[in-house]
């Protein structure tokens, strides 16, 4: 029992990233997907964010601090919704992870050019990774020289392709890979988010998600869990936590 619970503890921390922030955001500095460099450039040098975490200046400070991505250099070439922002659009956040999110004119991603996005924004992980490439990480591979390999963008795209069960074909839209940067794994998930369209799903915006990966094999990591879990404070913390997420 407590290694299926150590086992969710792994699998919530890892894929947490992907959940929905929790406060309105404010209206972005524009409706074609810029921001305000200038600001985020103060902002970083005083190491602070201090404005509503679900916005687009929120995410561009900490893609940026956090992972020395330029949101600019992650705008999709595919043309944007324009208006106001969705209430979850973006997240930036220090300690978990953040994302972006980018919404296609009329509502409507074609997949050519969401997988173009998808190589882009490789290209934009690979630019800024220690040695200029990107890699499998430890969710994909358990040796460190492994994890530490490159995963090309031909493996990236192969990975992602649609597959057919019972003769329909199955597309999930979503692509990832780990980089490394400043000796820390990084895991990035470039996901296709759908709606309901006259009662069918319908592709309509591309979301980058970013956050910390396993620094170590899996079962390493299991193991400093279970550690962790013996201690005291650890168990107050986690007990606080579970109260207010009852609330």
């Amino acid at each position: 029992m407590r290694k299926l619970f150590i086992l969710f503890l792994c699998a919530a921390g890892i894929f947490a990233f992907t959940a929905c922030g929790n406060k309105a955001g404010k209206k972005a500095a524009s409706d074609d997907g810029e921001v305000d460099l200038g600001k985020v450039v103060e902002n970083i040098e005083n190491a602070t964010f201090n404005g509503e975490k679900n916005t687009k200046e929120a995410a561009a400070f900490y893609f940026k601090k956090n992972f020395g991505l330029n949101f600019n250099d992650l705008k999709p070439d595919f043309a944007l919704q324009g208006g106001e922002p969705g209430k979850y659009d973006f997240l930036g956040e220090e300690i978990s992870s953040s994302y972006i999110t980018f919404v296609a004119k009329d509502s409507t991603l074609v997949r050519d050019d969401y997988i173009e996005y998808v190589k882009k924004v490789y290209a934009a992980t690979q630019k800024v990774a220690d040695g200029g490439i990107n890699v499998y990480g430890f969710m994909a591979k358990d040796k460190p020289e492994e994890a530490a390999a490159e995963k090309t963008i031909e493996t990236v795209i192969d990975e992602g392709k649609p597959s057919k069960i019972f003769g329909f074909e199955i597309y999930m839209g979503t692509y990832g890979w780990n980089f490394i940067k400043d000796g820390v794994y990084y895991m990035l998930d470039v996901k296709q988010l759908e709606k309901k369209v006259d009662g069918e799903d319908k592709p309509y915006a591309a979301r980058v998600i970013i956050g910390k990966g396993l620094q170590k094999s899996f079962n390493e990591s299991m193991a400093d869990v279970e550690k962790a879990l013996d201690d005291p404070e650890v168990q107050k913390q986690m007990e606080k936590a579970l109260k207010d997420l009852s609330k």
